[in-house]
């Protein structure tokens, strides 16, 4: 069985498509479930495919597939609980570019987390387009540019993809250093609120976040110092909550 992706409800026209894949931190997974919450989106489709076979997850005492497709308004988004795997990274890639040949979506946010760098701002964001107005909208926003770097995983996939085939798109990246990382999901979102308009109110994922992340900055302290706390880790999920 080949990657298919399965549409059950009502794709709006020249959608703006978000993407969350797991990526560093699990900040675009936390991001987009908060967007699915916040915004009471509705799922209108899934992804099947025998390369993630055998995983369903439970919600609510309801059984789904992993990788679903929801909608609200003009706005498409693609959640993942499941990472996938590298060498079938691109099969999702050229499934999903075949399915955005069919929608015509005005715009793809590709939604990623990145290794924290050395710099004095925490949770910094970065981005990477080759959109001329988004450039200089992110520009205004004092997003930083993405000048040099490597990228890898379904998200990279899926922006070069876009370029080839001519779909404005942006790659927006946050610099994150836990896992997992609420307020660096908070930070994505927040930029998604201005360019988007979406009013989403972070200020719940803000809450949880610091206290989420100080829970994490104790347990690294105390595993240097030979004590661990798997227990206590193992209580925060970025897919279930």
């Amino acid at each position: 069985m080949a990657t298919e992706i399965v549409i059950k409800g009502k794709i709006p026209k020249d959608p703006i498509v978000i993407e969350g894949f797991p990526s560093k931190g699990f900040v675009s997974t936390i991001a987009t479930r908060y967007m699915i919450d916040e915004l009471e989106m509705e799922v209108i489709g899934y992804i099947k495919s025998d390369k993630v076979k055998s995983i369903a997850v439970v919600h609510d005492s309801k059984p789904m597939y992993p990788i679903r497709i929801y909608a609200k308004d003009n706005i498409v988004l693609i959640f993942s609980e499941v990472n996938i795997p590298l060498q079938f990274v691109g099969e999702f890639s050229d499934a999903l570019m075949e399915w955005f040949k069919e929608i015509k979506p005005k715009r793809v946010y590709l939604l990623a987390g990145i290794t924290g760098k050395e710099i004095e701002k925490e949770h910094e964001i970065f981005a990477l387009t080759t959109d001329e107005e988004l450039e200089e909208r992110l520009e205004k926003l004092n997003v930083e540019k993405l000048d040099e770097g490597m990228l890898t995983g379904i998200s990279s996939d899926i922006l070069l993809e876009c370029i080839e085939c001519g779909i404005p798109s942006v790659s927006l990246m946050v610099e994150t250093r836990y896992i997992p990382d609420p307020l660096g999901a908070a930070s994505l979102l927040n930029i998604l609120n201005e360019l988007l308009n979406l009013k989403i109110d972070t200020r719940k994922l803000v809450e949880k976040g610091k206290e989420i992340e100080d829970m994490f900055r104790e347990i690294t302290e105390q595993m240097k110092r030979g004590k661990e706390k798997h227990e206590e880790m193992s209580e925060y999920s970025p897919m279930y909550g």
